[in-house]
């Protein structure tokens, strides 16, 4: 079994509400508990998670569930991996790396993959029910992938190709299709540093309106270990969304350093000191005046492997 618990303070160079806003508190917490069970010599593996989180920084109101219930099976025999997912997440929950859930959702996966010795290969089916608080309308989200890992001592590249539905409505329905190709590279020239590129293109049609949209993302990681205790991260990315449909073009600027210190062992547990700094830009249909900037600084302290 295993426990997180997080507190997180954050300053935003954006416009914000005034002082006097009392959702507005600069200050969240997170709280998870994970159980893990193994069972004939690793062949079938239960994991169950729950957690809590107010990290939003802007309060919790009454129609929100910010909470987290994920139930996983997963094995492996011989040269087999196989598993399936169930999780359910809460309007107002995010995640230890700053994913928003912004409705409520239930998402349920199953993958399997084979290791072919000169490479591996996986594939995957999704599916994703979101419901908007708003409209109460379901959102379905069906998808497909397949992918193709390739590991060397000092280099690795992942292909990797999919197809996805998405209806939105039970009356009038909405439809949308995408494909979506993406490359991952990760290159080591000595033990303690490594690079990894990035590069995707998703290619998307509404059904109902015709309209088509491309968007291109790349990004490039680097982290670096020049100490056993101590490690540093930078990453950058940018993406672009070009369509026939102003309202959809979005670009959107990333970029984020961080610093993971092992301060050593107390209570027979690791603990480490997390610094992170980064840097958001996105703007949205170019015809309205909607871009954003934020800057997120987060200081973690980590007990692990206890």
């Amino acid at each position: 079994m295993k426990a997180l618990y997080m507190e997180k303070r954050a300053s935003n160079v954006a416009s914000s509400p005034p002082p006097s806003d009392a959702t507005n508190t600069g200050f969240g917490r997170y709280l998870g508990v994970t159980a893990i069970s193994s069972q004939l010599d690793g062949k079938l593996i239960g994991e169950g998670e729950f957690a809590y989180s107010t990290l939003g920084f802007a309060g919790v109101t009454d129609q929100q569930r910010p909470m987290m219930a994920r139930m996983t099976l997963r094995g492996s025999w011989d040269r087999v991996s196989y598993g399936g997912l169930h999780r359910v997440l809460g309007s107002g929950f995010i995640s230890t790396g700053g994913a928003t859930i912004v409705h409520d959702r239930d998402e349920n996966q199953i993958w399997g993959e084979y290791d072919f010795k000169l490479f591996r290969w996986r594939g995957t089916f999704g599916e994703l029910r979101e419901t908007t608080s708003d409209t109460n309308q379901v959102n379905l989200t069906r998808n497909a992938a397949a992918s193709l890992n390739f590991t060397r001592p000092q280099w690795s590249a992942l292909f990797t190709s999919g197809y996805s539905t998405s209806a939105l409505g039970k009356i009038q329905t909405q439809e949308s299709r995408a494909f979506t190709q993406g490359l991952s590279l990760a290159y080591r020239p000595m033990s303690f540093f490594s690079i990894e590129p990035n590069f995707s293109f998703k290619h998307e049609w509404d059904e109902t309106s015709g309209a088509r949209t491309e968007t291109p993302l790349g990004s490039l990681a680097l982290s670096c270990t020049p100490w056993t205790d101590f490690q540093l991260v930078s990453r950058a990315s940018y993406s672009r969304s070009a369509s026939e449909d102003a309202l959809k073009e979005l670009s959107i600027f990333n970029t984020a350093s961080s610093l993971n210190w092992k301060i050593g062992r107390a209570f027979g547990a690791d603990q480490y000191l997390s610094l992170q700094v980064e840097y958001r830009n996105q703007r949205a249909n170019p015809l309205a005046n909607n871009s954003s900037a934020n800057v997120t600084s987060m200081l973690q302290w980590k007990v692990l492997n206890f």
